[in-house]
């Protein structure tokens, strides 16, 4: 797979009949997360055909905690819809040590091998404005359902994301699935 290399940090996306494939560079923070929510999550609302996502991470040297959430959100639904999974490929050995340290590694499928990216891939592009409270409680909500070390490791940041949105005059926009 070879798609150019580059230094900046963004999501690229395409799509063909193997499914959705995603290449993250860089480090991928919250800021390329919502785009990712609305470019991705509402197809596979639309569609149940989609049989697969792909992320290849071979060049991906940092992850934060709401974009891994999102992953599993993703997984999830994939797997309530089409049936399908979400194939994390190549991870680098940073973001297999991410994914070992909140005890992903097994929630997640993991593999070694190399897939030719479809030929249309576009960039994502990060929003200018933060990602919203509710989005990120919904992404780690999502991310605490699959292991022990993720309920303990982000029980404190849930706690206080829900007190900041029931002190907020806005209410949640719903979970990252949404």
């Amino acid at each position: 797979m070879n798609v150019g290399n580059t230094n900046t940090d963004l999501i690229l996306i395409g799509r063909d009949t193997r499914g959705y494939f995603l290449m993250a560079r860089g480090n991928i923070r919250a800021s390329l997360c919502y785009p990712l929510r609305e470019a991705l999550l509402a197809q596979l609302e639309q569609a149940a055909e989609i049989p697969a996502v792909y992320v290849d991470l071979s060049e991906c040297r940092y992850m934060d905690s709401t974009f891994i959430g999102l992953l599993v959100a993703i997984d999830k639904k994939l797997q309530k819809g089409s049936g399908g999974r979400l194939h994390v490929l190549r991870p680098t050995s940073e973001c297999r040590d991410i994914l070992e340290q909140i005890g992903l590694k097994s929630f997640l499928l993991v593999e070694e091998r190399d897939m030719q990216a479809p030929e249309a891939m576009g960039v994502l592009t990060p929003n200018a404005e933060r990602p919203g409270a509710d989005f990120i409680l919904r992404t780690h909500e999502a991310l605490m359902e699959t292991s022990e070390e993720a309920r303990k490791k982000f029980a404190l940041l849930k706690e206080t994301l829900e007190q900041k949105l029931k002190g907020s005059e806005n209410p949640p926009r719903g979970n990252p699935e949404e």
